[in-house]
């Protein structure tokens, strides 16, 4: 009798261990699941994220913050293609056929190609942001990138004038008109491989101008020897452009409204 219960009790143990199993099993596929959803492709992060998270939020004030999400509504924008002889194209809104936008959505970012020569062409081809106040200690960030493994060098310079609205850029493709501060430039010596072929990010610091001046800063896609015939000049993507102040002060507490008194006539 007691090696029975005995049995008994061994085989209800056995039973519940295998329910336990069953139910752990159940619980365990979906997450496991859902961890293989959320990693994503491997090379998710070479084309951009498609959150805000990617972009960290400035400490500064932000006078330019553009993301390029419609490129046919960019308010105070200038762009002006002076490339010999000149191309088919200018700017224009991001294939994400060729690479999708750093953040936003896929289509979100400008760009620029080799059609914006004509045949052999030296490419000269400008974006000027909005006018704004320049001073030292201000900032400059953007992200840019060309095509994985472009056979066709690319350059873009960032250049500034401290002449307020002017749009002078020179009427030649060799020309920079007011735009005679060259702040950065990306592959001069057309390197293969020289331009970010990943969304990369930029930032150039303001230094040496006179306090009160005002004026634009602009991208060039600059490339000799570029155009459909010529050795160089692919394909570039701009995206997130931000252009920042001095940073806002801090420990000042913000000013609360105060109710206005109500007055009761005395009984």
């Amino acid at each position: 009798m007691k090696q029975q219960i005995n049995s008994d009790i061994k085989a209800h143990l056995v039973r519940s261990m295998l329910i336990a199993l069953l139910l752990l099993a159940v619980c365990v596929t979906p997450f496991a699941s859902a961890q293989r959803t959320y990693r994503g492709k491997p090379d998710a992060g070479l084309n951009g994220s498609r959150t805000q998270s990617r972009v960290a939020i400035p400490t500064c004030r932000l006078f330019i913050n553009e993301g390029f999400d419609d490129i046919n509504n960019l308010p105070g924008w200038v762009q002006i293609n002076h490339s010999q002889p000149l191309g088919a194209n200018s700017w224009f809104q991001g294939n994400d056929g060729v690479f999708a936008a750093f953040d936003g959505l896929p289509d979100a970012y400008i760009g620029a190609n080799f059609y914006s020569g004509g045949g052999d062409a030296t490419i000269s081809n400008w974006l000027l942001t909005p006018e704004v106040g320049l001073q030292d200690g201000n900032t400059l960030t953007f992200y840019t990138r060309t095509v994985e493994l472009s056979a066709f060098p690319d350059r873009l310079q960032v250049r500034m004038s401290t002449n307020g609205a002017s749009t002078n850029v020179g009427t030649l493709a060799t020309d920079v008109g007011d735009f005679t501060n060259l702040l950065l430039d990306i592959n001069p010596t057309y390197a293969m491989g020289g331009y970010p072929e990943a969304w990369t990010q930029f930032t150039i610091t303001i230094s040496g101008v006179p306090t009160g001046t005002s004026g634009r800063l602009a991208f060039r896609y600059f490339v000799e020897d570029g155009g459909p015939g010529g050795t160089r000049s692919n394909y570039i993507g701009i995206d997130r452009v931000q252009y920042c102040g001095t940073p806002a002060p801090r420990g000042i507490p913000t000013p609360r409204p105060q109710p206005t008194p109500v007055i009761r006539p005395t009984p």
